[in-house]
């Protein structure tokens, strides 16, 4: 049947027909799930007699069949009297009641009942000037999916008539059925929809005024409308279900934009959860982001703050440098949000073709963000984060959270929801989970629990992301790509500035918090009781005895300031060793990595020596197997010597990174010895040269003649300095530009202070434009790098900060000569010739 395969699943068959009534311009649809037998029933036809005996398995024992029809025997006991009149009420008839146009007989006859009218394509818009949300005319098949009869009244004005269709869905299924051999009841009837609506006990149930609205209720007339009454429900609903229906049906129409349109849900089961449908999201939210694309490419971004108690936030922080800058200065957090525009290419990638995404069209995206945890004491003091109810909002988004698509203010399904594969369809979970940086920390990703999204679109201005048939999805893959791709990206302009405020927060706090004198004196003090303890231990060699001694008396009244002293040193140690906890993690499970490849070195040596002969092995097989005269008869394209030399370049390459990963972790690189520079980027020519030049990547060295450019360091230090530069400088100069050279320069000079000067230069794009301040390109997790279909970070955000890391453990210095969004990366590392950090 038509209505089983293009509905999934009956709670998306009701929303169909509730779509209709919003086409039709309704202001309220009713969804009611009435008893059929307001007493108990006494007379049953077949069809009635299955869907009581569901309930009431002992249906068959209470009811004869006479004349075709079921009816109740004259013995029923007391037992079966009392399971009847208890049962019999949860047969249930679903009514699907609007107040919208109607319809007339013919327009029931000529459209309502066509299979794939076009009547919604070829009129866009409803009398009201409502956009449809149908199309096709599939939704009405919602009927069969739901149940097996159905009846259908309408009054399309106040003619004193209404329609009457009536089906009986059971009627086509039978081997050999043809369609045209079924007929439904289409007629006209003399009365009024409110006198039907009394007559099958609904004038009592329906509301009878809209929902308040800034204190103000409109009574609602139900003198026009539909009303639809489905019998014999293919589904059983319980009462979880006609619940659960409601939360589809909250999650239907985005908040805050039901201002003529309203959704109303009763159960006679549960009366106490009947009444109109309420999604607004809680007031308090941390984040709202509103974003505008427009149809030329422009976005215009608002970002509302309400995390912050501006009232609570420390002068300093507004004394920073970077608090300086527009759309971070105290007027921009008084006034709670900050607004700003930007093309749409410079959110993707200026260096990619803009037209995919372009082609997407308008549309309106609305992200709320709210923290699920409130802040401890001591994150109170470093971010003046307001306190919220906790409970209120988890109960919220177990509901509404997720970002949801909606088509002309109606829901586009599965997208963000809940409890299922399709909740999280932007892939923040993963986004999250490859780069854990605290919100503190740029590169902090958004988790897909923490919020709630509306993405408004139209039939009109977005053709390339149509529903599929069943309303289950997006046709088009690739425009849904590019749509994605845009979402993420606006969902990356909110997570900026989050971590970039609270960052800075971070900042404040540790200048208006300078660590006190007297916690270095406490380390001093604990320092001078460990050397005490250890010179007692190693002089004492006498046999430990019994020491019957009196306990010793209460401590001078100096040494509570010691202990005092003491505390606040191994609290300012903790607070320090909790922040490099996460850092100390992900290095674990790097460390892991190269624990394993040191564990393989043995067999890694072994593949490369058979790698880099096995293509002569193989020439030399085919030449003692094969003679000269056949080898001289096959053409130079299919000659066996031809694939083998194509082999052996690729077993040049494997040969080649085995080489580099052995040469990584030799033995020797982990001794500290003096390393002269000169040597070592002579080295840097032998491991990268092919490398390199099979990328078309030219390596320039320079190191200045007579003076002494040698440091006291580990060798694989070195490594990690440079290795991350060329590595960050491949991937850049590999990507698709116009440049029409790859070059890397590095330069080795006499620094100050009879120090050593490295200086570092690529001609690539540079530093990302992602970069607000460029120095955040060393802090842990921070990475630029991106996937190409999905624009996700791909990096691991370790590679600068290791060299960060390794400068500064050897009391040199860092300094970018680059700025960001501009092309060619440069960077100088001063560091000292004599071992200062031994």
């Amino acid at each position: 049947m038509i209505g089983r395969e293009n509905v999934a699943t009956s709670q998306g068959a009701v929303t169909e027909l509730v779509k209709n009534a919003y086409d039709a311009d309704a202001s309220v649809s009713a969804v009611l799930f009435m008893p059929r037998w307001e007493t108990v029933p006494t007379e049953l036809d077949d069809n009635e007699r299955q869907a009581l005996k569901a309930v009431l398995p002992e249906t068959d024992e209470m009811f004869e069949l006479v004349g075709g029809r079921w009816k109740a025997k004259d013995d029923w006991t007391a037992t079966q009297e009392s399971a009847i009149a208890n049962l019999h009420s949860r047969v249930l008839d679903l009514w699907i009641v609007d107040n919208g146009t109607g319809m007339s007989v013919k327009t029931i006859e000529d459209r309502w009942m066509v299979i794939g009218t076009d009547a919604k394509d070829l009129n866009a818009t409803s009398k009201g000037g409502r956009v449809v949300t149908g199309a096709k005319g599939i939704g009405r098949f919602a009927l069969d999916r739901l149940g097996r009869e159905c009846e259908l009244f309408s009054a399309a004005g106040r003619t004193g008539e209404i329609s009457h269709w009536l089906v009986d869905w059971s009627a086509f299924e039978g081997t050999g059925k043809v369609i045209g051999d079924v007929e439904a009841v289409l007629e006209s009837e003399r009365r009024q929809l409110v006198s039907l609506y009394r007559d099958y006990g609904l004038e009592d149930i329906l509301p009878k005024n809209t929902p308040e609205r800034e204190g103000v209720s409109h009574p609602i007339d139900y003198s026009t409308g539909t009303a639809i009454r489905i019998g014999l429900l293919n589904d059983i609903w319980d009462e979880k279900d006609s619940i659960r229906l409601k939360e589809t049906l909250e999650a239907l129409l985005p908040p805050h934009d039901r201002g003529d349109f309203d959704i109303f849900v009763h159960d006679h089961r549960v009366p106490f959860e009947s009444g109109f449908i309420d999604n607004f999201p809680p007031d308090q939210f941390d984040y709202r982001m509103l974003a505008d694309v427009t149809a030329d490419g422009q976005v215009k971004i608002t970002l509302q703050r309400q995390e912050i108690d501006f009232d609570r936030i420390s002068p300093t922080f507004f004394e920073l440098p970077a608090m300086q800058k527009p759309l971070y200065r105290r007027a921009d957090f008084k006034a709670g949000e900050i607004t700003y525009s930007k093309p749409l290419t410079e959110l993707i990638d200026p260096k990619e073709d803009p037209r995919p995404f372009l082609d997407i069209g308008p549309f309106f995206f609305t992200l709320y963000f709210f923290k699920l945890t409130n802040a401890t004491a001591e994150n109170l003091e470093r971010f003046p984060q307001k306190n919220f109810d906790v409970a209120a909002r988890r109960r919220w988004l177990a509901n509404s959270g997720g970002v949801r698509l909606y088509r002309d203010n109606f829901r586009v399904r599965p997208f963000g929801e809940p409890r299922s594969p399709a909740y999280d369809w932007l892939s923040m979970g993963e986004r999250s989970t490859r780069n854990p940086a605290q919100a503190s920390r740029p590169g902090w990703r958004v988790g897909p629990n923490q919020v709630a999204g509306t993405i408004h679109l139209t039939k009109r201005d977005n053709p390339s992301l149509t529903d599929q048939s069943n309303r289950e999805g997006i046709i088009n893959e690739r425009a849904f790509s590019a749509f994605r791709r845009i979402v993420i990206a606006l969902i990356r302009e909110f997570e900026r500035d989050r971590a970039y405020v609270l960052q800075h927060f971070q900042q404040a706090f540790e200048l208006d918090n300078p660590e006190p004198a007297e916690v270095e004196e406490g380390r001093a003090i604990a320092e001078k009781a460990l050397e005490a303890d250890k010179s007692s231990l190693a002089g004492d060699t006498t046999e430990p005895q019994l020491d019957l001694r009196p306990a010793p008396s209460a401590p001078a009244a100096g040494s509570s300031d010691d202990l005092l002293k003491v505390s606040k040193a191994y609290g300012s140690e903790r607070k320090k060793n909790e922040a490099l906890r996460d850092d100390i993690q992900v290095m674990r499970g790097m460390a892991t990595l190269g624990t394993v490849l040191v564990s393989f070195t043995h067999e890694l040596r072994q593949i490369r020596a058979n790698i880099e002969t096995r293509s002569q092995r193989l020439s030399d097989a085919i030449q003692d197997v094969v003679s000269d005269e056949k080898l001289a008869a096959v053409d130079e394209m299919s000659s066996p010597f031809r694939i083998l030399e194509r082999l052996r370049l690729q077993d040049q390459k494997v040969s080649r990174w085995v080489n580099f990963a052995l040469t990584a972790v030799s033995p020797a690189k982990r001794r500290r010895r003096r390393i002269d520079l000169g040597e070592y980027l002579a080295g840097m020519h032998t491991y990268w040269g092919d490398f390199l030049t099979s990328r078309s990547i030219k390596l320039q060295t320079y190191v200045e003649s007579g003076a002494e450019l040698s440091v006291l360091a580990h060798e694989i230090d070195l490594d990690s300095v440079f290795y991350n530069l060329v590595n960050n400088s491949v991937e850049a100069l590999v990507r698709p530009s116009a440049q029409t050279s790859r070059e890397i320069s590095v330069r080795v000079v006499s620094g100050e202070d009879g120090g050593v000067e490295i200086q570092y230069k690529d001609n690539g794009p540079g530093l990302s434009a992602e970069f607000t301040t460029r120095d955040d390109i060393f802090l842990f997790g921070v990475t630029s790098k991106k996937e190409e279909a999905a624009g996700d970070a791909v990096g691991t955000g370790l590679g600068m900060w290791l060299l960060k890391n390794v400068v500064d453990e050897y009391f040199g210095k860092v300094k970018l000569d680059c700025e960001p969004g501009q092309p060619g990366f440069a960077i100088r590392i001063m560091l000292p010739t004599s071992g200062t950090n031994e």
